[in-house]
């Protein structure tokens, strides 16, 4: 036996504080709460008080509060009813129950597994709310919660499950061995309730109390009949009974056994459990095979939690053939990406799920196992963890931020390569810049002269500033060289976009001379279209048929340019220009309820406003989404610069509009426009997305009140881009964003990669880094 496994012991190097955890890493845990508002955890955070919340509200349960009698007639006997057994019907009194498999009988609602399911999940919620947020209130229910089902003497329950998952009418109606796995959650809530001790609310008596309750409980799974047929199982139900009981004896101080229990685990569960190749027999020949291996493994892993917080290196211990923890791992990894077909066992249904679930496990084993690099690599690749995922918050998650920036520049030099192969096979004069894709997944380019073309250039300046990889320098010092040209582009109102974008950024960089006279003359380009007279900046020159005077709500993101130009010169005739331009905006440009029109066209005479119209949104009275998220950045970005009260309420009533929409979808993603009559069955537009983010976390810096609303607004877009918007690597071209409307009145880039969405994509990421 001494040769079976070997465990290592940390002894010498560990206590244990009065503070430990068991399946959480409590040093992890205070690593979490410092970085609660970053945005690797902010979204968990916010999900967690929500539902924190809905706890507050939740009800007081108790084993007392059955709506049928307990079988021993003790109400504070805890009883649950055997999933899938029904009355017979061909029985008056319908008993014995017999068996129907996979029908729930809903008379499990009259018992206490669901309550004690719903109370315990509360109590963790309320507790972990409590400790990241030191909110009292969300402990002083959790205790009371505690109180009620294990303490007071009207409502405790006995500590036993003589009664769990009973089938009426069969073995005088006691419980069954299968029963004890019902108080599962009770590990996860006791993991809760150690965090409790730095709480007011939880006192000494509360905590003596339940070690009792514990203790007692912990003495009934060993001792009873029930318990020690429960222990014999060979499956994940001896499992959990080994990690139920090592989690009550711990919580009620008696280490000894527990670690008993712990030095024991390895060659009464794993080596017997895992077979050489990492295959769990006993799980294998479940209709779910797969559901089932994950699922005790995820026991596997919790109990490797527990030992390593005592000091053991359980993960470590291997028979003499090579069974350990780690096999078991990797029995299943290599069927991660693929269909369900691959795997060569019965899985009936869940196969996505049982992926995920597994891919969970890897991440806690990457922690456990940390000379396992390869899983914290196929964590990565294969998880689809919600960013607002609870368990971000019990074992800590990469920085999406971080990961997106690895995953662009490997995208972006993609991109770059996809240009290079169009010049070089098919060129078209001028046509350099990657814009979007077309209809069919062609890449399309164009010229400097297109209001697109700084777009590119610009993204790989902040890919650079990011991650000061100098192959994305050379490649924006390429991409940005041809778009020097638009400094001279006097017919175009975009000379912003191009060429700040682009030369903009690349001056931020590099505070070369080069850059900066490129932008101060595309400056005087975009000053010769100012009006005096009317106070704007005019947009277009073509339909001089239909308008006179054309201005676009597009035109206040191009003011930046000229903010910056008066910066660099002192010269105070951009700053007018462009303040001006911001005023007749605001004064022109808005319905009461805050939404911008498309187009407004003046008067050169009267210099009123004569027509108000759309060009690109559904119609002349409808919110056109980019429209609207271009009115509140511009309205943003000009705040910066004057620091004018009127345009950062602007700003903020334009926010009001489009985040309380009743049309703006749940993930905030806009549809292209808010008055489509086809919504919900209209296209997407994730570039209205990005750049109402980017503002968002702008005017977040600005507004102390509203601060956290506009972090939380722009929180959301970025994980709903980051989780179900991103672009396959190595896929589309390099384009980074999927979902974007481009002109859907002359039916072009609908639903597509856009450049522009890249650009604001990665301006908000930076923007939420460095809040």
């Amino acid at each position: 036996m001494k040769k079976a496994f070997s465990l290592f012991l940390c002894i010498s190097c560990f206590s244990i504080s009065m503070h430990a955890q068991w399946i959480w890493d409590r040093n992890k845990l205070e690593e979490i709460k410092k970085e609660i508002h970053s945005f690797t955890y902010a979204n968990a955070y916010r999900q967690l008080i929500d539902d924190a919340e809905k706890a507050m509200e939740a009800p007081f349960y108790s084993v007392t509060f059955k709506q049928k009698a307990a079988p021993g007639k003790d109400p504070h006997d805890y009883v649950s009813l055997s999933r899938y057994f029904w009355p017979d019907p061909r029985k008056e009194n319908g008993l014995p129950y017999i068996y129907r498999d996979g029908e729930s009988n809903p008379e499990l609602e009259n018992y206490d597994r669901i309550p004690l399911g719903e109370m315990a999940g509360n109590v963790t919620t309320l507790s972990l709310a409590w400790y990241y947020s030191g909110e009292e209130r969300y402990a002083r229910k959790a205790v009371k919660l505690l109180r009620v089902w294990f303490l007071d003497k009207k409502t405790r329950m006995n500590p036993n499950l003589n009664y769990a998952q009973f089938v009426p009418g069969t073995q005088g109606d006691s419980g069954r061995p299968s029963g004890l796995i019902d108080s599962y959650s009770f590990v996860t809530m006791l993991n809760a309730v150690k965090l409790l001790e730095g709480s007011r609310s939880y006192t000494a008596q509360d905590r003596s109390g339940l070690e009792k309750w514990f203790s007692c409980f912990a003495a009934w799974w060993q001792n009873s009949d029930l318990g020690k047929v429960e222990r014999t199982q060979g499956n994940n139900h001896g499992t959990t009974y080994d990690m139920q009981l090592t989690v009550f004896l711990l919580f009620c101080g008696d280490t000894v056994t527990a670690r008993q229990l712990i030095n024991e685990f390895p060659a009464r569960r794993l080596y017997k459990q895992i077979q050489p190749d990492g295959s769990q027999p006993r799980e294998l020949h479940r209709t779910l095979a797969f559901h089932y291996s994950v699922y005790n493994l995820q026991f596997f892993v919790d109990m490797c939690a527990i030992a390593r917080n005592q000091g053991i290196e359980l993960c470590k211990a291997t028979s003499p053939d090579g069974r350990n923890v780690c096999k078991a791992v990797d029995f299943l990894t290599p069927y991660l990406g693929k269909d369900v077909s691959a795997w060569p066992y019965k899985q009936i249904s869940g196969w996505e799920d049982s992926l995920q679930a597994l891919c969970k496990q890897l991440y806690r084993m990457a922690d456990i196992a940390p000379s396992r690099e390869d899983y914290l690599k196929l964590y990565k690749q294969y998880s689809k963890q919600g960013l607002n995922d609870r368990n971000r918050l019990l074992y800590g998650a990469p920085d999406p931020i971080r990961d997106a920036f690895s995953y662009v520049d490997k995208q972006l030099k993609y991109a770059s390569l996809c240009t290079d192969s169009i010049i070089s096979t098919s060129p078209k004069k001028g046509a350099v810049i990657p814009r979007c894709l077309n209809k069919d997944g062609s890449l399309r380019l164009v010229n400097p002269a297109d209001w697109c073309s700084g777009f590119f250039p610009g993204s790989l300046w902040m890919a650079y500033h990011y991650t000061k990889d100098d192959a994305l320098k050379e490649l924006a010092i390429r991409y940005t060289e041809p778009v020097k040209k638009a400094k001279d582009h006097v017919f175009s109102h975009d000379t912003g976009f191009k060429v700040f974008c682009s030369s903009g950024n690349a001056y931020k960089e590099t505070r070369s001379d080069e850059y900066r006279e490129v932008v101060l003359k595309a400056a005087h380009s975009l000053a010769s279209r100012y009006n005096p007279h009317l106070k704007v900046i005019r947009s277009w020159d073509f339909n001089r048929h239909k308008w006179q005077y054309p201005v676009i709500i597009d035109n206040m993101m191009n003011l930046e340019l000229l903010f910056e130009a008066s910066l660099l010169t002192g010269d105070k005739t951009f700053y007018d220009i462009a303040n001006a331009h911001a005023t007749t905006t605001l004064e022109n440009h808005f319905r009461t309820d805050y939404s911008s029109w498309h187009v407004v066209d003046y008067d050169t005479i009267s210099g009123k406003a004569r027509l108000k119209q759309t060009h690109q949104g559904y119609d002349d009275s409808s919110a056109w989404a980019r429209g609207q998220s271009w009115a509140l950045y511009g309205f943003a970005m000009s705040y910066r610069y004057t620091k004018n009260k009127k345009y950062l309420r602007q700003a903020q009533h334009i926010a009001e509009f489009i985040f309380t929409h009743p049309n703006l979808p749940s993930d905030f993603i806009p549809y292209w426009d808010f008055n489509d009559p086809k919504i919900p069955d209209s296209p997407r537009d994730a570039s209205a997305a990005c750049i109402c983010a980017s503002a968002l976390y702008e005017m977040a810096t600005y507004d102390s009140n509203r601060k956290e609303q506009y972090v939380t607004w722009a929180d959301r877009i970025l994980a709903s881009l980051l989780q179900n918007y991103l672009v396959e690597e190595g896929k589309d071209k390099g384009f980074l964003l999927l979902h974007s409307v481009g002109n859907m009145p002359s039916k072009d880039e609908i639903d597509v990669p856009i450049s522009y969405a890249d650009y604001y994509f990665l301006e908000a990421l930076l923007r939420r880094d460095s809040l």
